[in-house]
């Protein structure tokens, strides 16, 4: 049986991480489920719902959440590492903290390198955030 899905319609799968709230980058493991990406994984979409318990209000993991594929085109709120600001038309790339976004840069080694740099873009800025923020808007747009 093939399962069809509508382009504007979020992915589904179990996340193994605690999610606090929405907006993490998430990465696909090798048995189906997601958790959140780090600096060396490829991202593969952002979590569109937390793993919140809507009685206890306590994150759990081993929960399925709704998930908007990177590679979509959407406009989506991604949380990002404090103390990095973030201009319209900056690239972001998973960074120092698992789950969140900062500034994208190339990494031009060599054809292979820059690649699989290329690969790990998130999204495109839309609007300005400051240091402090906590999310910035981005284009879904990785490679």
């Amino acid at each position: 049986m093939v399962v069809k899905r509508q382009p504007f319609e979020p992915l589904y799968a179990v996340c193994t991480d605690a999610l606090d709230d929405a907006g993490y980058v998430l990465k696909l493991n090798s048995d189906g489920t997601v958790s959140k990406a780090a600096s060396d994984d490829v991202p593969f979409g952002i979590a569109y719902t937390s793993t919140k318990d809507p009685i206890t209000d306590e994150a759990k993991t081993n929960v399925e959440v709704a998930i908007i594929p990177v590679r979509t085109g959407f406009v989506v709120k991604v949380k990002k590492v404090t103390g990095a600001a973030l201009s319209p038309g900056d690239y972001v790339a998973v960074g120092g903290e698992a789950g969140k976004v900062t500034k994208w840069t190339a990494d031009t080694t060599d054809p292979s390198t820059l690649l699989t740099s290329l690969q790990k873009i998130v999204g495109k800025v839309v609007e300005a955030a400051a240091d402090s923020d906590e999310y910035v808007t981005v284009e879904l747009v990785g490679i």
